[in-house]
């Protein structure tokens, strides 16, 4: 049985493309809740989505519930569901300008103020403020991130209508024509909103000296290139690629049935080390036995991956950041918070993190 767990940020939302790679490799994947007991958002709820949840294979926390605030700040996250253009909008406007600067120190309140204005929310404690301007960024992130997944989809279905129509046409079965893919906006807005997710992403998770339920992993390269950026800056040295993990992934008629309960028999040492990792919220003192199960992990992974037909493929990277201890890079990397602590008190920790990227 896998006792792995990934950790995906800053998206709150299950995306069936990301997840059905990092079920071949983890026995759980979980995402952030803002909103403590929040139902699954059935608009982008896939069949093998629902079957990862019932198999408990796909899971949420909740780092900072609300307790008695919830209802509030419910129906502000509903009015943000009508208007997620108007507010995606307005926060276009309040952060595109200033982020094109890696230093941009962002306004006191500024999102928060845009945002609520009209709210009824009383102004309170700093901290507390920052914790609502993080649940609405992570709110405003969902309904981007639906109005990505609408998109796609409906340029797919606008593709395949017009392969057929070639096809019908020209009597041939290929054709050189083709629509460009959706959800892939690298441009300054996407950017500009990915920022802001991984700050209030950091802001949450982190909240407390809390540390994430797993090992974390991102499928934005921008995200661990700000990282690395970082890490070089502050500890004077370069992140260690650990490993390349080679995923294949089956094509959507077969993968509900493909994807089997998880066990550990195929890489188990592989999984041991990538657990151990999770249980310790991505940090971990890199010792002579973790590079040896690592090794050992990476070779029976290779040859069990063999197995099944190679549909498709993704790769799992993972980066170790000797010394750097999760809560610390994120919290310097995202959220503006330099640490008043010493390196003495984290000298040995480590933190990994993981790149999804798809072929």
């Amino acid at each position: 049985m896998k006792n792995s767990i990934a950790c995906v940020f800053p998206e709150t939302l299950p995306d069936e493309r990301f997840l059905l790679p990092l079920v071949q490799v983890f026995g759980q994947v979980v995402h952030m809740q803002a909103i403590e007991n929040a139902p699954p958002e059935q608009r982008t709820a896939t069949a093998f989505i629902q079957h990862c949840r019932q198999q408990g294979r796909l899971g949420a926390f909740t780092p900072v519930p609300l307790g008695d605030r919830r209802e509030r700040f419910c129906a502000l996250a509903r009015d943000i569901r009508r208007r997620g253009d108007t507010y995606i909008s307005q926060l276009s406007m309040t952060t595109l300008a200033g982020l094109g600067r890696r230093d941009y120190p962002e306004p006191h309140h500024a999102i928060l103020t845009s945002l609520l204005r009209g709210a009824d929310i009383q102004e309170q404690e700093k901290t507390e403020l920052m914790l609502w301007q993080s649940r609405l960024m992570l709110e405003l992130g969902e309904a981007y991130d639906i109005g990505q997944t609408e998109l796609s989809d409906a340029l797919r279905t606008i593709a395949r209508r017009q392969d057929t129509l070639f096809a019908e046409l020209c009597e041939e079965e290929e054709n050189p024509f083709a629509l460009p893919a959706a959800g892939q906006d690298d441009g300054p807005e996407a950017d500009a909103i990915l920022r802001h997710r991984l700050k209030a992403w950091t802001r949450l998770c982190f909240h407390g000296d809390r540390t994430a339920p797993g090992l974390l992993v991102s499928s934005h390269r921008t995200a661990i290139d700000l990282l690395q950026e970082v890490y070089e800056k502050r500890w004077r040295q370069s992140a260690r690629l650990l490993a390349k993990i080679a995923i294949p992934v089956p094509d959507e008629d077969q993968e509900t049935g493909w994807v089997n309960e998880p066990d550990g028999r195929h890489s188990p040492d592989l999984d041991r080390l990538l657990a151990e990792i999770a249980a310790a919220g991505s940090c971990l003192r890199f010792s002579d036995e973790h590079e040896q199960l690592l090794r050992a992990g990476l070779a029976q992974w290779s040859r069990a991956a063999d197995c099944p037909p190679p549909v498709g493929s993704a790769k799992l990277e993972l980066y170790s950041f000797p010394r750097a201890s999760s809560t610390r890079l994120f919290s310097e990397s995202f959220a503006d918070a330099a640490s008043s602590r010493p390196d003495g008190g984290e000298e040995g920790a480590g933190c990994v993190v993981g790149l999804l990227k798809m072929a």
